[in-house]
This record gives C-alpha cells, sequence and structure tokens, in this order.
C-alpha cells in the first residue's frame, strides 16, 4: 500500500507527459484554495493578517469562492507553500476540490505568487515584484501582496460566464425575436447595456502559463448586453456557431471590461505581454462574411426602392 502512494505522484507525472501537447479546454475558476504566505518567522504575524486580507481581495467579486481556514486545517493542508510541482498540485486540488491553488512566497527580497490549476497541476500564473531595499520589509507586504493579487485578476482571459436562466431554466432561450442567455459578471464590474460580449472556449496546448498569454481562444458566440440586474446581465446573441455549445459555466468575455481590468489594475509587465492569440471560428467568421456580403445588397435595394417612389410621384 505504502509502494503505491510513493509511486502515485510518478504515475500521475507520467500521465501529463502523455498529454502535455494534446489540447486541454480549461474550466471555469469558482473554487480556490489560498495557502498561507510562506516567510521567514520574523513575518509570521504580518503574513497572517495578510492571508486574511487577500481571501477578502478575491471574494469581494463574488466571482471566486475561497477555502475557509477551517476546512483547509480540517485537510490537514493549513501550511505556507511556495513552488509547487504538477504532482502536488494535483493532489491538493483533488483533497480540498479546487479549481485552482494560490501560493505566495517571500524569498531572496522578493514576493512570488503562483495560481494553479487544480485538476491538471499546471502553472496558470505566476508574477514577482522585488522588494524595495530602502523601506523596511514588513511595510511592503502588504501593498505587493495586494498588486499581485489585482493582477492575477486582470490577467483572467475572461470576465464571467453563463448561467442558467432560473425562469426559463434553460442557459439559452428565446428572447423576443433574438436567442438570449444570462452572465454572471461578479459584483465589481462595470457592465453596461450595450456592451459586447463573446462565449469562449479557452485551450491550452503547453505546460507554460495559460493566463499568460499562451491560451488559444475560441469564439463560439457573440451578443451584446440588453440588461443589468446586479452582478447578472441578460445577454441577446447575433452570432453564434450552434448555441447548444453554450453550457451553464461557459467562460464570457467582456471586451470593454477586460481593458478596465488591464489598465486599473495590470503590472506594467503585463500590460506589455503579448495578448492571447485568439481565433473566431471558420463559422463565426462564415456569418460576419454573410452578413457584410448583405449590407451592400441591402443599401442598394433600399437606394432602388427610393428611387423608384421618387419617380412615381414625379410622374
Amino acid at each position: 500500500m505504502r509502494k503505491a502512494i510513493i509511486n502515485f505522484p510518478l504515475l500521475v507525472l507520467m500521465f501529463l507527459g502523455s498529454i502535455s501537447y494534446a489540447q486541454v479546454e480549461h474550466k471555469l475558476i469558482r473554487r480556490v484554495s489560498v495557502f498561507p504566505i510562506q516567510v521567514s518567522s520574523e513575518y509570521r504575524d504580518e503574513a497572517d493578517k495578510i492571508w486574511w486580507q487577500l481571501r477578502e481581495w478575491l471574494t469581494k467579486d463574488q466571482r471566486f469562492l475561497v477555502a475557509s481556514k477551517n476546512f483547509l486545517v480540517q485537510k490537514d493542508v493549513f501550511q505556507p507553500r511556495g513552488e509547487l510541482s504538477p504532482s502536488d498540485a494535483i493532489i491538493l486540488g483533488k483533497v480540498l476540490d479546487a479549481h485552482a491553488l494560490m501560493t505566495t512566497v517571500l524569498k531572496d527580497k522578493k514576493i512570488t505568487m503562483r495560481v494553479y490549476d487544480g485538476d491538471y497541476g499546471r502553472l496558470l500564473w505566476e508574477k514577482s515584484l522585488p522588494l524595495q531595499p530602502s523601506i523596511p520589509v514588513h511595510q511592503q507586504l502588504e501593498p505587493f501582496i495586494k498588486k499581485l493579487a489585482r493582477d492575477f485578476l486582470a490577467s483572467l482571459p475572461y470576465q464571467g460566464f453563463v448561467v442558467k436562466d432560473a425562469l426559463n431554466n434553460e442557459v439559452v432561450f428565446r428572447a423576443g425575436s433574438a436567442l438570449g442567455l444570462k452572465v454572471d459578471v461578479g459584483a465589481e464590474s462595470q457592465v453596461e447595456v450595450g456592451d459586447q460580449i463573446q462565449v469562449i472556449r479557452l485551450i491550452s496546448q503547453s505546460f507554460k502559463p495559460l493566463f499568460m498569454g499562451n491560451g488559444q481562444i475560441e469564439v463560439i458566440a457573440e451578443g451584446w448586453v440588453v440588461s443589468v440586474n446586479k452582478n447578472v446581465v441578460q445577454v441577446d446573441l447575433d452570432r453564434s456557431i450552434d448555441p447548444r455549445l453554450i453550457e451553464e459555466g461557459s467562460l464570457v468575455r467582456v471586451p470593454k471590461e477586460m481593458k478596465r481590468l488591464k489598465e486599473s489594475f495590470a503590472l506594467q509587465e503585463s500590460l506589455k505581454a503579448t495578448v492571447d492569440p485568439e481565433f473566431l471560428s471558420p463559422r463565426i467568421l462564415e456569418l460576419k462574411r454573410q452578413e457584410a456580403e448583405r449590407k451592400p445588397l441591402i443599401t442598394s435595394l433600399g437606394f432602388i426602392a427610393n428611387l423608384a417612389a421618387f419617380l412615381l410621384l414625379a410622374f
């Protein structure tokens, strides 16, 4: 039995190696486990206070459900952690039923924060900030960790997720002459009526950090916000590959909100980073092409109709 347990991480790594070049679709992150901040003993009290603040920063927008201290203690994993191996991240993800794991460590006058995928163990995002040598370390911990947390939130390539409409008990429903859906965009969102939304698939094709420009985005549907009710907006779709591809929990990108978050919270290095490579599905492109071809035709027909009406009135 002991031998089997010891070999489990090895088996996991062998499995990960076999899929390293396979396409893996990223799923919505809702449940996050945040481990205590790893610092030397002289900064332990300050780090404990910041750990509680870090949880508040992540839950303020109500997009994440962060594991409680009691839950982590109950699972016997409440301890500071630095860099995680893929096998460690997978095991912790299973134990905690977490979609993502966050670690923060102070080492060599530098604070590093990392976020791991709880299902596959791969690194989703990481960022480091060097401390200023002229300022006491304990005075820099809180503002620097807050900057890192905000940068992580700004790095997310999606700003909401599809929810099932309670009235219709459907994900995609008929709203007048259009197909509609509901999207949870978070309590702190500034999404407004008229904003464009895109339902997307986010594909990881390597073990490079997915949220740092290494993912491939496929837009499977587009639409516009028609109403806002607190953290949930209603969207009318104007084009889609197939509405049946849209599920509860599908990722939703709001370009205007994404731009606001990056400009407000992303660190300078992130602003200079390459934007996530993306593409519109060939069928979405075909719809765009057909729409572009129809517009000149509609304009011409309108001109001919107006000319005919003018001639009739003239004679």
